[in-house]
């Protein structure tokens, strides 16, 4: 009764201050991309995206081909690309190209299926508990998305300046060329948004188990009616992951297997060339590496933050109290069926995404660059007893 009071108090406001709206930057943002995520406008720049895909593919192929030819001419040849007689080096930068080509090859053209064909399902879900079950602030929802935008931001900077670096070599490229690299540098801010997509939609998701425990806290004896509310808001929750899951994971395998392989990568260009490399150059390759390692925060972080406020959902129904042994009953076998049914997000099934994943990166990254490294030691030392 209240709710509808304060809807026809203020119809404007109510109308404006929607989901949709707290949704509008990467909407937007994504638009720009080729990606149309507005169920109003499904077939507005359909063309336009598809062009992009096809654009965005090529150009991948395209200059991820001539890098590796380029890595593959002998060292003497004026358009060879080793920057190092070790083989370990060339490994390195072979796998850090083939990993940036998968990302982008595989993740674009799985975004544009799922904007298309699997994104309207898990929209409405999230629509109809804004609409049925919504004690969110809209307001503040917005702007604590807002902190996407930096992510992009910082990935867009990241993307100026490693054309920069390669300036002096671009400019001798033929147009076709440089039209070709400039593009297949730039498509890599289509995989980040999204992630930046997904961390938004996740994390809104939490927010949903987060109102439901509110709700329940503020209730002192729970009655039918309560209960009924409850188990309909956990379901409707519960699709609204089951709904992410679907989207983003084949997007969150590729992504987290990427975050790995590029963070191995990395870690032994640093390692290996930090006598050689500049200090500003040293201070933007270790920045560079903090804003993936806190992308990679984001998207393992929110997954748990989801599974302890069901959890909390689940110690909050038991705290309850109960008017009626039925009832009592009915709410315990509600909290064992949450805490037995606990949501969780996982990449296509294979792992499941959480803050797990963090120290077991850094572990792995550990270990194969120790392996690196003694291979790359032992390449010199048998350069060094044949001279």
């Amino acid at each position: 009764m209240a709710r509808s009071i304060v809807c026809k108090v203020t119809p404007v406001a109510s109308a404006r201050r929607d989901i949709s709206w707290c949704f509008q930057p990467i909407f937007v943002w994504l638009r720009i991309l080729g990606i149309d995520l507005n169920p109003r406008n499904r077939k507005a720049i359909s063309i336009y995206g598809f062009l992009m895909l096809l654009v965005g593919t090529w150009a991948q192929f395209e200059n991820t081909s001539v890098i590796f030819w380029k890595l593959s001419l002998p060292q003497n040849d004026t358009h060879a690309l080793n920057i190092s007689t070790s083989n370990t080096n060339n490994w390195n930068i072979e796998v850090d190209f083939a990993n940036h080509f998968c990302l982008m090859v595989f993740v674009s053209p799985t975004v544009f299926y799922v904007a298309r064909n699997q994104w309207q399902l898990l929209w409405n879900l999230i629509v109809n508990f804004d609409s049925t079950y919504c004690q969110l602030d809209h307001n503040q929802l917005r702007k604590k998305l807002s902190i996407g935008v930096v992510t992009l931001l910082l990935e867009i900077s990241s993307t100026l300046y490693a054309l920069l670096v390669i300036l002096p070599d671009f400019k001798r490229e033929s147009s076709l060329r440089k039209f070709v690299t400039v593009f297949a540098f730039f498509a890599k801010i289509l995989p980040i948004s999204s992630l930046v997509w997904y961390c938004y939609v996740a994390w809104l998701s939490s927010l949903f188990y987060e109102a439901i425990q509110r709700d329940i806290d503020r209730t002192c004896e729970v009655n039918k009616e309560e209960l009924q509310r409850w188990k309909c808001s956990l379901v409707l929750a519960g699709e609204v992951v089951n709904g992410i899951n679907e989207c983003f994971g084949l997007i969150l395998l590729i992504s987290v297997t990427h975050f790995v392989v590029d963070f191995i990568v990395h870690s032994f260009y640093l390692i290996n060339n930090v006598s050689i490399t500049s200090r500003f150059r040293m201070g933007i390759a270790l920045a560079d590496m903090l804003r993936k390692l806190t992308m990679f925060w984001f998207v393992t972080c929110i997954p748990t933050e989801i599974l302890h406020k069901a959890s909390s959902v689940a110690n909050s129904l038991r705290k309850i109290n109960c008017l009626g042994m039925d009832l009592r009953n009915q709410v315990s076998f509600l909290a064992l069926d949450i805490l037995q049914s606990l949501p969780r997000i996982s990449a296509l099934g294979y792992f499941d995404i959480n803050f797990e994943l963090l120290p077991k990166m850094i572990g792995t990254t550990l270990t194969y660059v120790i392996i690196l490294y003694q291979f790359h030691w032992s390449e010199e030392s048998d350069v060094n007893q044949s001279t």
